[in-house]
C-alpha cells in the first residue's frame, strides 16, 4: 500500500508552510519599510511590474500545465512558490542591498527584483515538476532564493556589477540549479520514462495559453530594471523573440521524419531569444543583430530538445520535466556569451564608456555565477533527498490526486 499511496502531507506541508510565512511577518514587522520615490517614477515603472508579474503568476503557471494528469499541482504550485518566493526575496535581497538604518527600504523597483528572483525559482522547479512534494518545493525555493541572491552580492562586491545587470543571469542559475536538484533526486524507477508524463492535446494548448502570456510581456521583462535604453531593449527583445518563433517552427519541421511540428518544440523553445537576449538588450544598435541572437537561439533550442533531452537522461540520469536547459540554460549560455562579445567590440557598443567598463570581468562573472548555482543545486539536492520530506512515490509522480481533493463525478443518463 506504501507504494501505492503518495505518504501524507497533512502535518508536514501546513507545518512548514505556516511557520515559514509567520517568520516572513515577524520580519517584515522588524525590518520593513516603504521608501516613497515620488509619483512619476512609480507611474512609469507600476506598468512594467504590472506585465513582469503577470508573466510570474499566469505565464510560468500556464507554461507548466503541459503534463496530463499534474495541471492542477502545475499552476497551483507555481502560484504558491511564486507568492512565498517574492516575500523572501524581498528579505533577501533588501539585508543585501537596501539595509540601512536598520530597516529594509522598499520601493517599487524592490519588488520587481523580488518577482524576478520568484522567477529564478520557478524555473528551477520546472526540472523537478512531477516527482517532488510540495514540501519539497517549498524548501528549495527557499535555498534557490537565499542563493540566487548570494550570488548577485557576490558579483557586485567582487566585480562592481550592479544587480540589475546580473538578475538577467537569472535563467542560467535557475537551470543549473534545478537540474543539479533533478540529478541528485534521479530515480531509477522513472528511468524508462512514466505512463503520467505525456501530454494530451487539452493540456498542451493550456501550456500554449502559458507561453502566448510569457512571449508578449517578455520585452517588458527585460527592460523592467533599466533607467536607461528601455525602449531600446523593448525593440530588441520583441525582434528576438520573431525571429526566434519562426525558426523554431522550421527547424521543428525539418527535422521531423515527416515534417510535422512539434508542440514541445513550439511552447519552450519560441522563449528561448528572450532568454538569449536578456542580458544584451539595451546594448545592440541595430535589430538584425538582436535577430541574429534569436535566430541563433532558436535553432539551438530546437535542436537540444530534439536530440539531447533523451540522451541526457538514458546515460546522465538527468532528467528535465519542463526542459529548462532548453529554455533557460542553453540560451542563458547563448546570452553571456553574446554579451561578453558584445563588450569586446567597440564598432558595435554605441556607448564607449560602457563597453570598456568591467568588460574583462564578465567572461569570470559567468563562470561564477554557473559554479555557484551547481554547487547550491548539489546540496539542495542532498538535503531534499532526505526521507522526512514526503517524495512521492514512483507510481505517484506526475499525478495531482496526490495532493488534491477530486470532486465526486456523477453520470447520469
Amino acid at each position: 500500500m506504501s507504494q501505492k499511496l503518495a505518504p501524507s502531507i497533512r502535518i508536514s506541508f501546513p507545518l512548514l508552510a505556516l511557520i515559514l510565512q509567520c517568520t516572513i511577518i515577524v520580519l517584515f514587522a522588524l525590518f520593513i519599510d516603504y521608501r516613497g520615490e515620488g509619483p512619476k517614477k512609480y507611474i512609469a515603472t507600476y506598468p512594467v511590474f504590472q506585465d513582469v508579474n503577470t508573466m510570474v503568476f499566469l505565464g510560468f503557471g500556464f507554461l507548466a500545465t503541459f503534463l496530463k494528469r499534474y495541471g492542477h499541482s502545475s499552476i497551483a504550485f507555481t502560484m504558491l512558490l511564486a507568492a512565498f518566493a517574492l516575500q523572501w526575496a524581498t528579505i533577501v535581497e533588501g539585508l543585501l542591498f537596501d539595509f540601512k538604518n536598520f530597516k529594509i527600504q522598499i520601493r517599487i523597483i524592490s519588488v520587481i527584483h523580488a518577482d524576478l528572483s520568484a522567477v529564478s525559482a520557478l524555473v528551477a522547479m520546472g526540472a523537478v515538476l512531477g516527482n517532488t512534494s510540495p514540501v519539497q518545493l517549498l524548501l528549495m525555493t527557499i535555498l534557490e532564493v537565499t542563493c540566487f541572491t548570494v550570488n548577485k552580492w557576490l558579483l557586485n562586491i567582487l566585480f562592481q556589477i550592479d544587480r540589475k545587470v546580473s538578475g538577467m543571469y537569472l535563467h542560467l542559475f535557475g537551470a543549473l540549479f534545478g537540474l543539479l536538484v533533478s540529478r541528485i533526486l534521479y530515480r531509477p524507477g522513472l528511468k524508462n520514462g512514466h505512463e503520467k508524463e505525456g501530454s494530451f492535446p487539452i493540456s498542451d494548448l493550456y501550456s500554449m495559453i502559458g507561453t502566448i502570456f510569457l512571449w508578449i510581456f517578455w520585452p517588458s521583462f527585460n527592460a523592467a530594471l533599466l533607467d536607461m535604453d528601455r525602449e531600446k531593449a523593448v525593440f530588441n527583445t520583441y525582434y528576438t523573440m520573431a525571429a526566434c518563433t519562426v525558426t523554431v517552427f522550421a527547424i521543428s519541421s525539418l527535422f521531423h521524419n515527416k515534417g510535422k511540428i512539434d508542440m514541445s518544440h513550439i511552447r519552450c523553445a519560441t522563449l528561448a531569444g528572450g532568454v538569449a537576449i536578456g542580458l544584451s538588450a539595451p546594448l545592440i544598435p541595430s535589430a538584425f543583430i538582436a535577430m541574429l541572437i534569436g535566430f541563433s537561439a532558436g535553432a539551438i533550442s530546437t535542436l537540444g530538445m530534439k536530440y539531447m533531452k533523451n540522451a541526457l537522461e538514458l546515460y546522465l540520469d538527468l532528467h528535465d520535466t519542463c526542459g529548462v536547459l532548453y529554455t533557460h540554460g542553453l540560451p542563458g549560455i547563448i546570452g553571456g556569451i553574446t554579451h561578453v562579445t558584445l563588450l569586446s567590440m567597440p564598432s558595435v557598443i554605441e556607448d564607449s564608456q560602457r563597453k570598456t567598463m568591467y568588460a574583462d570581468y564578465w567572461p569570470t562573472a559567468m563562470l561564477v555565477t554557473m559554479a555557484m548555482s551547481i554547487l547550491s543545486g548539489i546540496i539542495t539536492g542532498f538535503i531534499l533527498k532526505l526521507n522526512i520530506w514526503k517524495q512521492p512515490p514512483d507510481l505517484k509522480c506526475y499525478d495531482d490526486q496526490a495532493y488534491w481533493e477530486y470532486p465526486h463525478l456523477v453520470t447520469t443518463f
